[in-house]
Formats: structure tokens, sequence, C-alpha cells
């Protein structure tokens, strides 16, 4: 009887030997698949920190020595391509945009409300080195968008037929028009350096339409080549109403001639640095070489992508806004169909990224 105790107690213990094996199997087990499952998850950020950097590095390689200018709608800024080192150049409140760089990249040119009350937006420019702002214009009525030849020589500069800030203007644009006009850089310089603006007696029409017809010239973007100057513009009808409204991108010279059609429904016109596309607000491009029209394609961000603008030295990156409100600034590559996006570390907001045409200090 003994002996049988002892076995059913021998045979107890074994059970219960393999049974917390077992268990003990399981639980390892089980450890072993979180551990994996743990360093899957915590591969993911080290690989996507890698790829971002990878690519701020290669964008700081090829293009480091160019610079961007951006403005927030209110401060005008400089920053490297990586988006480090931002540096305020003019303080353009309580609203400033439309910023467009010189050919030699001495200057921004930029559009600003700044002064009393019910100001007008008028053509200002900052000096990128000494950071010394001077006031173009003095039309009373909205400057809407304004760059200077390639060759230095004419300023083409839009107009609107009234002033934005004054009562509720800004809530029925449609009662206005705008008009795009040029002006000889020289009468601009003199009139700088006499301490005056220019006036809208000192601009020559190129592109008008009477309120009534309710059509918009404006988005300018001048071409990087001074031997052949071509302006790019939209033709917008009834703007702010969005029911009805139409854009058509247009180039022309600056004499008023070869005006071409470009692209129907496309907006915000901005030409690359080497002069053979001409990108888009919804990141699609016209490929000059090609003559057709292209799609950027950008992963990786949720938020709405615009606005795109090609690098120097061959587009092989395009700078663009992330967002719609609070806007901040993307980076990709273009070599892709597919192209991975990464927003880049800027603490202000950041619309219109323009490239500067040639290299900066």
């Amino acid at each position: 009887m003994l002996l049988l105790t002892r076995a059913i107690k021998c045979s107890y213990n074994i059970d219960i030997m393999k049974k917390t094996n077992l268990i003990f199997q399981l639980i390892f087990l089980n450890l072993f698949l979180l551990s994996l499952t743990s360093c899957e998850k915590d591969d993911d950020p080290i690989v996507e920190n890698k790829t971002q950097n990878g690519i701020l590095q290669e964008v700081m390689r090829d293009v480091g020595n160019f610079k961007i200018a951006f403005g927030d709608t209110r401060k005008i800024y400089l920053m490297n391509p990586d988006g480090s080192s931002v540096e305020q150049l003019a303080d353009g409140s309580p609203i400033s945009g439309y910023v467009a760089w010189s050919p030699d990249a001495k200057y921004v040119y930029y559009a600003s409300a700044k002064g009393p009350a019910e100001t007008a937006w008028e053509a200002w420019r900052v000096n990128v080195q000494t950071k010394e702002e001077t006031k173009i214009s003095d039309f009373g009525f909205d400057v809407r968008s304004l760059g200077v030849s390639p060759d230095n020589q004419t300023m083409a500069i839009s107009v609107m037929t009234g002033n934005s800030n004054i009562g509720d203007n800004n809530d029925n644009l449609t009662q206005f028009s705008c008009n795009l006009y040029t002006v000889p850089m020289a009468v601009v310089e003199s009139k700088i350096a006499s301490n005056q603006q220019i006036m809208m007696s000192d601009l020559h029409v190129l592109k008008s339409s009477p309120n009534e017809e309710q059509f918009w010239y404006e988005e300018l973007s001048w071409n990087n080549n001074a031997a052949n100057p071509t302006l790019a513009f939209t033709k917008t009808w009834r703007y702010d109403e969005d029911d009805v409204s139409y854009t058509h991108a247009y180039t022309i010279k600056p004499d008023g001639s070869d005006e071409t059609l470009i692209a129907e429904n496309k907006d915000m016109p901005i030409w690359s640095i080497d002069n053979t596309k001409l990108s888009f607000l919804d990141l699609s491009y016209y490929d000059f070489s090609e003559s057709n029209m292209r799609q950027i394609n950008v992963t990786d961000i949720n938020s709405e992508v615009s606005g795109g603008s090609f690098s120097p030295n061959g587009g092989n990156y395009v700078i663009f806004e992330i967002g719609d409100e609070n806007r901040k600034a993307g980076l990709s590559k273009t070599t892709e169909a597919a192209n991975k996006g990464i927003q880049l570390p800027t603490m202000v907001d950041v619309y219109e990224p323009r490239w500067s045409p040639v290299p900066l200090p």
C-alpha cells in the first residue's frame, strides 16, 4: 500500500513537473513573440528617422548653398533647404506674402499691407544681407504679386482695381478685377534712390480687362533665362467664386508678345530654376522638353500637399506646402514615381517657399 501510494505520488509529481515545464515553455514563447513584436515597433521610428535624415543630408549636400525664401502671412523668412537656420528677413505685419527673388538673389520682393488700418497691399523688397526694407509702390490698390525679369530689366506686377482692406471689400472680391503691368527696373531704382515710390502712372499695361468681365491676371513667375525672359501668369475668371471660377496658366514675353496657353484649370505656375518645367499648385507640372503634363506623387504625408517648387541643379527635389491653414514645409525627391515626403522641422508657418535662383553665402 505504501509503495502504491508512493507510486501515485511519484506519478502525480511527474505530471506536475511536466505541466510546470509546459507552462514555462509557453511563457517563454509568449515573451519571445512579444520581444519580436516590440523590436518591430521600435524599428519603425528608427527606419523613419534614417530615411528622413538621409534625404535632409542629401539635399544639403546637393543644393545646400541655395536658400529658400517664404512668408508666414506676417513676416518674410529665409532658411536652408533642410529647414534649418530659419531667419527673419522682414516684418510685413499685419499681413504680407507673394515672395519672389531678384535674379541675383540680392533681394526678396513681397507684397504687404504694412501701415495704418485700411492700408492697401503695396510692393516691398528686403536686402537679404542687410535686412533693409524698402517700400516700392504707393498705388492705394492691392498688389497681388510681383517679380523681376531674369535680365533685371523689367518688373512685372499685378494690381487689383481696389483695396481689399477697406470696409467689407474682402468679402466681395467679385466687384474687382486684377490687371497685369510692367515697369522698367530703371524707373524702380530711380524712385528708390530718391526715396520715392512708383505710381500707377509709371506702369505699362500688359494684360487687363474691365471690372465687369471679372478677370484676374496674377500669380506671376519669371523664368531664369536672361537671354529669353518669359513670364508665367494665371488668368482667373470670377475669382473667389469656387462654384463657377476657373483658372488657366499662360506665358508671355515682357513686351506682351507670344502669349501662350500652357495649361487649363491650373493655379500658381512656378518656373523651375533650369527653365525646363512649370509646376502648379496641385504638384503637377508642364515639361517643356516633352511638351506634356506630368504629376509629382508624394507619399507618407497625410495632409494636403501643394505649391511645389523644383530645386536648382536639375530639380531632383521639390519643396511644397503641407496643409491648408497654418501650413508647414515639406520636401521630397522627384526622381521616382512615388516620392517619400517629409515635413521640415520649421517652427514657423511656411507659405510659398521659393528657391534662390543662385547660391548664397
